[in-house]
């Protein structure tokens, strides 16, 4: 079996959660999800707008 990509104890930036949301979305607008696909764009624009843990 292959290994995972990612594994379990590594953290995801919250850049490559946000690239791997549009990714879906894109794949989601093409198969006529068009209602997820915004959902999942707007998920990764509230990521990309959260500030990071320890920060005022």
């Amino acid at each position: 079996m292959d290994s995972p990509l990612i594994k379990s104890t590594d953290t995801v930036s919250p850049l490559l959660l946000a690239d791997r949301l549009i990714g879906l979305a894109e794949q989601a607008d093409r198969a006529g999800f068009g209602h997820a696909a915004s959902r999942l764009v707007r998920l990764a624009v509230q990521l990309c707008s959260e500030k990071p843990h320890g920060t005022a």
